[in-house]
């Protein structure tokens, strides 16, 4: 799949508004209204459900094991194979281990739940792209299209009960939860925190901290510390357009990049939805 720069989209609206983005570049002002437009317009994309949002990962519902944990009695974490609760306060050495303070659990008593945002995943689910129906799988449904869905007993504020018996882990189809947008530079002598995202004008690539990040390491890129976050390029001029209207006066034609960026937007739907059979509500979604 193609994707875009928010960095790309940030200075082509700069443009339409009238900016020379090679000489002056694009001011914090406006920086930060083009990010207020970017953000309301990826809410509205997550919103329609769109299939190229969506990614496939192999999920299991519990933390693996790791010997640097505070593990507390009640916990219980996936090792070798297996999952395993502790039933002690003082555990010692890995699960396995004799007098560990861990017992194996069978997978009739593991709770086969998925949340929405497991600590120890990278990536947080988006509620709202789940059709619980088609969610989770056994094996991976990008490579076997014919799979049958594991059964869901049902969906909650927290994530996603599956039915018993449960396989020891699946294959989760969703659309991730998209962090907020920011282009606000990203400066050496300062320390982020996991989840912040900053902007490297050098790449124009928004990134985001997948871990606590000290002041003076090395400039965001695609590794343990930074992901790059991008979007599908089919959004590109409508969240550009979305951004530019927040630039322009009424004088210079505020309302009607607006209008041509709702057309766009809605140009976008007709292609991916109805091509699907399915058909736009009174809401104004497909669904």
């Amino acid at each position: 799949m193609r994707t875009s720069n928010f960095g790309t989209i940030l200075e082509n609206a700069a443009r339409l508004a009238g900016r020379q983005v090679g000489l002056v570049g694009v001011p914090d002002n406006w920086k930060a209204l083009a990010a207020l437009a970017v953000n309301d317009g990826m809410r509205r994309i997550a919103a329609e459900k769109f299939p190229m949002m969506r990614r496939v990962e192999f999920r299991r519902y519990r933390p693996t094991w790791r010997s640097n944990v505070g593990w507390t009695a009640g916990q219980e974490c996936w090792f070798d194979g297996a999952y395993y609760q502790l039933y002690s306060d003082a555990p010692s050495g890995a699960p396995d281990s004799v007098d560990s303070g861990w017992r194996k659990l069978k997978m009739a008593e593991v709770a086969a739940f998925i949340e929405w945002e497991q600590p120890w995943e990278p990536t947080a689910i988006d509620r709202g792209s789940v059709d619980v129906n088609r969610f989770a799988y056994v094996t991976d449904p990008r490579q076997n299209p014919n799979a049958t869905p594991v059964k869901a007993v049902g969906m909650s504020d927290l994530g996603v009960l599956l039915q018993a018996p449960a396989p020891e882990g699946v294959y989760v189809m969703f659309a991730p939860r998209f962090p907020n947008i920011s282009f606000t530079e990203w400066e050496d002598d300062c320390a982020y925190q996991a989840g912040v995202v900053v902007y490297y004008s050098h790449t124009k690539t928004c990134f985001q901290a997948v871990e606590d990040v000290a002041a003076g390491e090395s400039a965001p890129s695609s590794n343990s510390k930074w992901i790059p976050l991008y979007v599908p390029d089919v959004f590109e001029g409508y969240l550009t357009r979305l951004a530019a209207a927040d630039l322009l006066t009424e004088d210079q034609g505020k309302h009607q990049t607006r209008a041509a960026a709702d057309r766009e937007f809605d140009d976008i739907c007709e292609r991916y939805h109805e091509g699907n059979g399915e058909s736009r509500m009174r809401t104004g979604r497909f669904m």
